[in-house]
């Protein structure tokens, strides 16, 4: 019975308990935290900058001791090594704002969204001539809440589930279940459809690509938080159903399935050739900026079976 629980090599908890004792340490303290702050500021905004901070907070620490003290792991092995780091956030940030950009300028050219004018991370378009200062901290604060996004999604999702999924039964696995978990979740995001949800699937699978092939979390974390601020508050989508302050005011003026409608570009069928590039970004750029050998992370979560 003991071995239910417990993998005799290693003497640690077994995969799929690591991830549930995660996903309740995660809950659980979210809510303790949350429910505190509401006690003490009389309420709490959901979506708001403080909102997000106490759900990156929460997940951060609830991924620090499943790593620790029930992996009996450092957290650094998620995948969270200083070489590269700073590189990899640059270039994967880099890769989404083209990304995003040449989805603009698709939809804009073929006339599926139209340019309304320059909001200056306000709620409506104005001129250039009203820009303010009190737009960059608009511009910042939002910048910080896609900051948190990035970082506890990567976090919770291509590190503690993907990769103990992968260990406690295979890379093949951990890929379909944490991908199909991850768009599952976006789901219940407002206007979100079935389209979206197949999209953000496959938008998953790019994330994974770039932890797989990069060995570490950086480069899904700059991709992550590049494709939320650009395509938020740069280019005025919505980002999974959720609308934000941007600096170009635009609206969808074709079928969702083409602009992507109140969802955001993310449920359009036109970000598909724009993921599959980014594929090769990525390959070209782990590729010439490391050794492959070091980061045959792929092989590691296969034959690791202490971890199972």
């Amino acid at each position: 019975m003991k071995n239910v629980f417990i993998n005799p090599n290693s003497q640690i908890l077994r995969a799929g308990w690591r991830i549930l004792i995660f996903i309740l340490l995660f809950a659980t303290l979210n809510m303790g935290l949350t429910s505190g702050v509401r006690f003490i500021l009389g309420s709490l905004k959901g979506g708001g900058a403080l909102w997000f901070f106490l759900l990156g907070i929460t997940a951060t620490v609830a991924v620090w001791i499943t790593t620790k003290y029930i992996s009996k792991q450092p957290v650094k092995s998620l995948g969270l090594k200083g070489t590269y780091a700073l590189k990899d956030l640059f270039i994967g940030i880099l890769i989404s704002a083209v990304i995003m950009a040449l989805m603009y300028g698709t939809l804009l050219g073929l006339g599926f969204i139209e340019f309304e004018g320059l909001s200056w991370w306000k709620d409506d378009a104005h001129t250039l001539s009203n820009f303010t200062t009190a737009g960059v901290w608009v511009a910042l604060t939002v910048f910080f809440q896609f900051v948190i996004v990035a970082w506890w999604e990567e976090l919770a999702f291509r590190g503690i589930l993907l990769q103990n999924i992968a260990r406690g039964l295979n890379l093949k696995w951990g890929i379909i279940i944490s991908t199909i978990g991850f768009g599952l979740i976006h789901a219940l995001n407002p206007s979100a459809t079935i389209l979206s949800t197949v999209l953000i699937m496959i938008i998953t699978l790019k994330l994974v690509y770039a932890y797989l092939k990069s060995g570490q979390l950086w480069l899904p974390i700059g991709l992550h938080l590049g494709w939320n601020f650009f395509q938020a508050s740069i280019f005025g989508f919505a980002s999974s159903g959720h609308k934000s302050p941007s600096l170009i005011a635009q609206n969808p003026i074709a079928s969702d399935w083409l602009s992507g409608g109140e969802f955001g570009a993310e449920n359009s069928v036109f970000i598909a050739p724009f993921i599959l590039g980014s594929f090769y970004l990525m390959h070209v750029w782990v590729k010439y900026s490391r050794d492959l050998k070091k980061n045959n992370i792929a092989d590691f979560l296969i034959s690791n079976d202490n971890f199972k």
